[in-house]
């Protein structure tokens, strides 16, 4: 019988999260990902940040888009979706901006629901870096699909209008970003039970209203 105490599995090793063995464990083996180290290779949580930056420009693009088929297209709206330079000029530039903001708000939030957890002494740069890392399980295919539009349509206006599947490729990462969440905050922090509803049902609630609401509107 092993009368050993229990110690800490968690080492110091640096996660490096781009590397391709450690993106697919924190794609769909979280809690592997997690329990390696709370250590995590600074230049990579900035590019992943940074990636949430990017689309979350995107999606503000998008929803300039939608409200503008009732009406008339925006002069700057018309210009960044007139070419795919001027596309990623706006989304990558303004990004910059955006990703620091989401690395303040939404990592707060993500420290707020650790405590509302049980994890009334959650390390706020601990938490945002699992945000980060959580939150790149459905940006980063968002970001890919979009490379591949560019080589597949003349501008993004065209993208947005005609590439019916790849635009729904993103949507299972979405929910599965809330699986990875939910396994981060659970193995990082020490949680309690309310931690299935802050990282999972709560998040894939506000997921389904989202689609609903998008799709009653393009209907």
């Amino acid at each position: 019988m092993n009368i050993e105490p229990t110690v800490e599995t968690q080492s110091n090793e640096i996660i490096k999260p781009f590397q391709l063995s450690n993106l697919f464990r924190l794609f769909f083996q979280p809690k592997k990902f997690f329990a390696q180290s709370k250590n995590y290779h600074h230049q990579s949580i900035i590019f992943a940040a940074y990636l949430i930056g990017i689309v979350a420009v995107m999606d503000r693009v998008d929803q300039k888009l939608l409200s503008a088929e009732t009406g008339e297209i925006r002069p700057l709206i018309d210009w960044i979706t007139a070419s795919w330079l001027s596309y990623w000029l706006w989304v990558l530039g303004i990004g910059i901006i955006s990703a620091a903001i989401a690395w303040l708000v939404q990592g707060w939030w993500y420290k707020k629901r650790l405590q509302f957890s049980g994890a009334k002494e959650a390390d706020p740069q601990l938490a945002r870096h699992v945000y980060v890392l959580q939150s790149l399980v459905f940006v980063l295919p968002i970001v890919i699909t979009t490379v591949i539009q560019t080589f597949l349509y003349p501008n993004y206006l065209e993208a947005y209008n005609y590439s019916t599947f790849l635009g729904f490729i993103p949507v299972p990462f979405l929910f599965l970003s809330c699986w990875v969440s939910y396994r981060g905050a659970t193995q990082v922090f020490p949680t309690n039970g309310w931690a299935k509803f802050w990282f999972l049902g709560l998040p894939i609630l506000f997921y389904i209203l989202i689609i609903g609401v998008f799709t009653a509107l393009i209907s």
